[in-house]
């Protein structure tokens, strides 16, 4: 019997729930792109302070919060080009919290670990809320990006 299949032999409902609507793409592009250009103009200037010698404390958190806003509504627009916006997401808000609770632990841990200890906690975590299963793939980019981060920041 195949997966598609329910016993009583007619096709099984789609997990997900659906397509998502164009006006859920465009929402989830706009926000987070507002999100980002907040970030950018207001939030990473308050918090950040003029660097003395090389570059600014404020170069890092500006390039990822460009680089969120730009993949946020670049995704989108790809998404409303093909004419696909995709699938409902499975998890719905419990995939939201779940992220939420990485990214509250992240700003708990930064400032007793540091941000490389930061890095080698934040990466696993993270990879093991998006579905991430394969241990030799989880440390791997773990002490990667711990180590990357450690080279530059320390």
């Amino acid at each position: 019997m195949s997966d598609a299949a329910a016993p009583g032999g007619e096709a099984a409902p789609a997990a997900t729930g659906g397509a998502r609507s164009r006006l859920s793409v465009v929402a989830e592009a706009v926000l987070i792109g507002g999100a980002a250009l907040a970030a950018v103009v207001w939030i990473i200037p308050a918090q950040t302070s003029d660097g003395g010698i090389g570059l600014s404390p404020a170069v890092f958190p500006t390039v990822c919060a460009i680089a969120l806003g730009v993949f946020a509504v670049a995704d989108a627009l790809l998404r409303l080009a093909r004419g696909a916006p995709g699938e409902r997401y499975p998890d719905g808000w419990g995939a939201f919290f779940r992220i939420g609770a990485v990214a509250v632990l992240g700003v708990c841990l930064l400032p007793v670990v540091g941000i490389a200890g930061c890095a080698l906690v934040m990466v696993p975590a993270g990879m093991l809320v998006l579905g991430e299963r394969r241990p030799l793939h989880i440390a791997v980019a773990a002490l990667a990006c711990a180590g990357l981060v450690w080279l530059v920041f320390r």
